[in-house]
C-alpha cells in the first residue's frame, strides 16, 4: 500500500512539475520532483520536511548533464538531458541537508529530517 501511495504521488508531483509555475516554497512528503533548466531549479520545492524512518524519493529531470548529491547521507544520482534521474532512501540522520547540483554547485533543495 505504502509503495503504491509513494507512486502516485511521484507521478501527481511530476503532472504538477509540468505545469510551469514558480518552484514551490516548501513540502511535506517524502516524493518530490524537480526540473532544471541552465543548472538552476526551474520546478520543485525550496525545502522537503520528512521524519526520521521515512523514505525520500527525489526525481530531477535536467537540459544538461549533472549529478545530483545529497549532503550527509552520500548519496548522488548522475543526470542525463531530457531523462528523469530518482533517488530513493531512507531519512536516517535528523538535521538540516543540502541537496545540490554537484558540477553547478546550485542548492536544488533543503531537506529536513526530523525526529
Amino acid at each position: 500500500m505504502l509503495k503504491h501511495t509513494v507512486a502516485v504521488l511521484a507521478a501527481l508531483m511530476l503532472a504538477l512539475a509540468g505545469c510551469g509555475s514558480a518552484p514551490d516554497s516548501g513540502a511535506t512528503g517524502g516524493a518530490v520532483s524537480f526540473t532544471v533548466k541552465g543548472g538552476e531549479r526551474v520546478a520543485g520545492p525550496e525545502q522537503v520536511e520528512v521524519g526520521v524512518g521515512e523514505t525520500v524519493t527525489i526525481e530531477v529531470t535536467s537540459d544538461t548533464a549533472d549529478e545530483v548529491h545529497v549532503h550527509g547521507y552520500n548519496k548522488s544520482v548522475e543526470l542525463k538531458p531530457g531523462e528523469p534521474a530518482t533517488l530513493t532512501f531512507e531519512a536516517a540522520i535528523a538535521g538540516v541537508w543540502e541537496i545540490e547540483l554537484h558540477d553547478s554547485g546550485t542548492l536544488l533543495t533543503e531537506l529536513r529530517v526530523t525526529q
